[in-house]
């Protein structure tokens, strides 16, 4: 009886065996998606340093990028996603549409950098949206707002929406009262509520003003290629009469 019921313990504590090891199998595992889980949400949350992505040149940012292009004379861009829509006799592009993590180079006489969610560039014209970011020379511009709208135009800019002037030197040092360096646009996809970015997306009168402060700055510039700079208007040195001396009469000796 003692042999038999030996046997009868057997088959239990196999199948009391088999379940605890199982039960330690899967605990690691439930573990381990856990911890993906709240890696993943740690990586999505992650700040981005504007500092350091401004600092980039196109070159850099193009690595970071999964697509990039060139468009001349002035431009060159990095996005998560670009489109060309109209393209000139030779192939160039001339009117393109990028999204997501939008990074572009403008080498104008004076160069610059800027960082936003959408950007339309025409031949003549770059249009940024969604939370931009635009440094200049020591000139640094931020949009605050997903609909807030950089519009340039040649080297004049607009801004159409909420945005405030960075500190250049508190960008850098990471002591901006707001949380600056941090970039929004960078960390969250374009705001799914706004239609795409067209060209109606800058007012006709907005367009129109710099159009002309551009033509005027334009025809300034080639005034004075042919001309050369104005010369301020020299007056003819006056010159004072010398004192004249009185010299009296001699007096005659008697």
């Amino acid at each position: 009886m003692k042999f038999w019921s030996l046997l009868t313990l057997i088959p239990c504590l196999l199948v009391l065996v088999t379940q605890s090891g199982c039960a330690g199998l899967k605990e690691p595992q439930e573990t381990q998606k856990s911890g993906n889980g709240s890696n993943a949400k740690a990586e999505n949350n992650t700040a981005v340093d504007v500092g350091f992505l401004l600092s980039m040149d196109y070159n850099e940012a193009r690595v970071l990028s999964a697509h990039s292009i060139e468009f001349p004379p002035f431009y060159k861009v990095a996005a998560d996603s670009i489109e060309v829509t109209k393209t000139n006799p030779d192939g160039t592009p001339r009117r393109l549409w990028a999204k997501g993590r939008v990074f572009i180079e403008m080498n104008y006489n004076e160069p610059a950098k800027a960082l936003c969610q959408e950007l339309l560039l025409r031949h003549d014209e770059v249009i940024l949206r969604g939370k931009p970011v635009l440094q200049r020379g020591s000139s640094t511009v931020e949009g605050v707002d997903d609909y807030t709208v950089f519009y340039i135009f040649g080297s004049k800019l607009r801004v159409i929406g909420m945005h405030r002037l960075v500190n250049p030197d508190q960008m850098m040092a990471g002591t901006h009262p707001t949380g600056f360096p941090t970039l929004d646009a960078w960390t969250n996809a374009p705001n799914p509520l706004l239609p795409p970015l067209t060209e109606s997306d800058v007012p006709a009168q907005v367009r129109a003003e710099l159009q002309r402060a551009a033509e005027a700055e334009m025809l300034h510039q080639q005034t004075r290629s042919v001309f050369g700079p104005v010369k301020p208007e020299t007056r003819p040195e006056v010159v004072e009469p010398k004192e004249r001396k009185h010299v009296g009469k001699k007096k005659d000796k008697h």
